[in-house]
């Protein structure tokens, strides 16, 4: 299958954490992330003993989550957006990856959905990839509200988006 997806490092911690990384698979099929982001969930994971670093590790052996390499065009916007952007390493690599190969960016941070939106990528964050599962019926409505909960617990999360997502997850039952 091919890949429709491209992933930061903050939305493979928050859901190994909280156990759900299976929802990328489930809904999206294969997933991308280039060797930045691979290095700082994986390899630095590994060195903290980080919380949830065997999922990734196993999702990387199943090979539905594969570390590609960055073509030159794709290093050279990399290059680009960490030169006029407040992004970090791993950010830039994902929004290149998904910019060149024209996939969706799932994200969390503000500044790369900024960015993803001038450069026209589409995007989504981790509460709407959970939104997704519930839409698709892989999370109950209770379960949605129980996962949000500890999403809240590990990201930063807005009251407003929580709010939103639940909003649309009733209006969607009903």
């Amino acid at each position: 299958m091919a890949a429709r997806v491209v992933v930061d490092a903050s939305v493979l911690i928050v859901l190994a954490k909280l156990r759900c990384i299976h929802l990328l698979r489930t809904i999206y099929g294969t997933i991308l992330l280039g060797p930045v982001v691979h290095h700082e969930v994986v390899i630095q994971g590994q060195r903290l003993h980080a919380r949830g670093v065997e999922q990734v590790e196993q999702a990387l052996e199943e090979s539905w989550l594969q570390v590609v390499r960055p073509t030159t065009g794709e290093q050279k916007l990399t290059v680009r957006l960490l030169r006029t952007t407040r992004l970090d390493d791993g950010e830039a690599e994902a929004l290149a990856l998904a910019s060149r190969r024209k996939l969706l960016l799932v994200a969390d941070d503000q500044e790369a959905r900024h960015v993803a939106e001038a450069l026209g990528i589409a995007y989504i964050g981790t509460a709407g990839v959970l939104l997704e599962a519930y839409l698709r019926q892989h999370l109950t409505l209770a379960g949605l509200e129980d996962v949000l909960t500890d999403l809240t617990k590990v990201l930063w999360l807005s009251p407003t988006v929580v709010a939103a997502v639940l909003k649309k997850a009733r209006e969607a039952k009903q």
